[in-house]
């Protein structure tokens, strides 16, 4: 359960942090003059950055836990990606480990 709720919170943190990339960042920086981004929403990249590659390590850790098969854990460590795919992939992760447990000890 404990590498399970880390994913998910890694899922959640990474699937706001994607949306901010695709949503704010990204139209700012293509639509501003000179590179002329301002540090906050700079941060933005760089904090995504850093969120995405611990999202990466909880995912492989998770998959591993679970004993996922590969393409399935390749399946996990590409949703961070993607802005929503973080989101299914947490969405799945629960639903399996409820359909294992017996719905036991899920954590919230």
């Amino acid at each position: 359960a404990g590498a399970l709720a880390r994913f998910r919170l890694m899922a959640n943190v990474a699937g706001v942090m994607s949306l901010l990339l695709w949503l704010v960042y990204l139209p700012i920086k293509l639509t501003a003059v000179n590179d002329n981004v301002p540090g906050a929403i700079r941060a933005i990249a760089v904090v995504h950055g850093i969120v995405y590659m611990v999202y990466v390590l909880t995912a492989f850790t998770y998959s591993l836990s679970v004993r996922k098969p590969f393409i399935q854990m390749i399946a996990y460590l590409a949703a961070g990606t993607l802005p929503v795919a973080s989101f299914i992939a947490d969405r799945r992760a629960r639903n399996e480990y409820a359909a294992l447990t017996g719905g036991a000890n899920l954590p919230e």
